[in-house]
């Protein structure tokens, strides 16, 4: 037998099932910088309007690119270089870490003296996380965070955003009971998330699924390519780019056979929610509630800021 729990629009509410409440808005206090979170292959010329939203906040400062994630540090910086430098960005440093003890031994600083924003490249993220995480420049920027910083990532570098971060498993199709998802902690910055990219362009609903039915406490959220989600203080999230968000929140999750004895089984998931956002809609993390918007006012105030 499966095993059942308890879980708990533009804006349309639902009763509640018995026993399930919205999460309280949290009292202790919050990180007041920005997030910026891409699905991946993000427009790098002409209107390219991710990264220039990147580079407006980046303005009047530095942007510290990290290259932490690819086996091509060098090649990414500077094509990354190039792009931002292009939108407008007149100070950029190149943060690369090959070798942890040396991180260790020199923790480098200096790198975020003037900094207004920290951009994480694509590749790996479990070469963020081994050779970066828990060191004293990582603290650094998390601090710089909470004060009011804004940190953005694109693919390997926004899914090493949350807490727990997905890092394998099957991603072209339905997920089945016992196949592995690696998981592993991530950076934090946002909470109780799980974040996967290049979402629609590789099939990834059914392992994203599979994440959110281990622990239906964590909302899933799919970013397609050229697509990025802007989290405003752990709280508001407003979409921006041509691709879709999916957002899968499995509080209501009223059954699933996650814990059967019998495996290699078809995932069974009941009263799971699934909602689809474009560029200007929004969503709460607070109270799981999105809201409709309209997309060139989003662009227009994204940008403006």
């Amino acid at each position: 037998m499966a095993r059942r729990t308890n879980g708990n629009g533009k804006r349309i509410r639902r009763p509640l099932l018995p026993g399930a409440a919205r999460a309280p808005r949290p009292k202790v206090q919050v990180a007041q910088g920005t997030l910026i979170i891409i699905g991946g292959h993000e427009e790098r010329e002409g209107k390219a309007i991710i990264l220039r939203a990147i580079a407006e906040r980046a303005k009047g400062g530095k942007l510290v690119i990290a290259t932490l994630a690819t086996e091509e540090p060098e090649e990414t910086y500077k094509e990354y270089h190039r792009a931002f430098t292009a939108l407008g960005v007149k100070h950029t440093v190149h943060l690369d870490v090959t070798d942890r003890e040396d991180l260790l031994r020199n923790p480098r600083s200096d790198v975020m003296a003037g900094a207004r924003a920290v951009f994480f490249t694509g590749g790996g993220q479990l070469r963020i996380t081994t050779q970066f995480g828990g060191t004293r420049l990582c603290e650094q920027i998390q601090e710089f965070y909470r004060k009011g910083g804004m940190i953005a990532g694109t693919s390997a570098g926004a899914s090493v955003m949350s807490d727990t971060m997905l890092v394998s498993g099957d991603g072209d199709s339905t997920h089945r009971v016992g196949t592995s998802l690696l998981m592993a902690p991530g950076l934090g910055y946002i909470k109780d998330v799980i974040i996967d990219q290049h979402f629609a362009e590789r099939g990834r609903i059914g392992r994203l699924l599979g994440a959110v039915a281990q622990n239906p406490r964590f909302l899933g959220i799919g970013l397609d390519e050229n697509t990025a989600i802007v989290v405003e203080k752990e709280n508001r999230v407003r979409v921006l780019g041509a691709g879709g968000v999916y957002i899968v929140d499995g509080r209501e999750v009223t059954c699933t056979n996650m814990t059967d004895e019998e495996q290699n089984c078809t995932l069974s998931l009941f009263n799971v929610r699934l909602h689809v956002l474009s560029q200007g809609d929004e969503f709460d993390l607070w109270t799981r509630e999105p809201v409709g918007g309209k997309a060139e006012k989003a662009e227009r105030e994204l940008l403006a800021r």
